[in-house]
């Protein structure tokens, strides 16, 4: 495959995509106890490929053992975890995930892939 042929399209032509719902990061605000509070503009339904992290990965990726990840590949830019940036979020089978980090395929071949840790409700 080259840079521009969209792998992530041919890929869903054989695997099934699936729905999630995404938050795309607004801004932030200060409450009136001084918090900095995450705001999201409406969301949108979208479909992609959801995978689960491995857990024997972990350590190797850095990530902690108590939580839970997926990597989200979706035709769409994301933004992720960053100085002063909350990041976009998802919910996918009824749980919330925030975005850590993100490739930026999106510039090249029109999508990302997304690391993601479950948030606790």
């Amino acid at each position: 495959m080259i840079p521009g042929s969209n792998l992530l399209s041919a890929a869903q032509t054989v695997i099934a995509k699936q729905s999630f719902t995404y938050y795309k990061f607004k801004s932030r605000t200060t409450n009136e106890i001084g918090e900095d509070v995450a705001e999201y503009c409406p969301p949108v339904r979208v479909q992609g490929s959801i995978q689960p992290v491995p857990r024997n990965l972990y350590q190797a990726y850095g990530l902690e053992f108590q939580s839970n990840y997926i990597n989200v590949y979706a035709p769409r830019k994301f933004i992720d975890v960053t100085r002063d940036v909350s990041g976009d979020q998802v919910v996918f089978q009824g749980r919330k995930y925030q975005v850590l980090s993100a490739t930026p395929w999106h510039g090249i071949d029109g999508w990302d892939q997304i690391l993601c840790v479950q948030v606790p409700c």
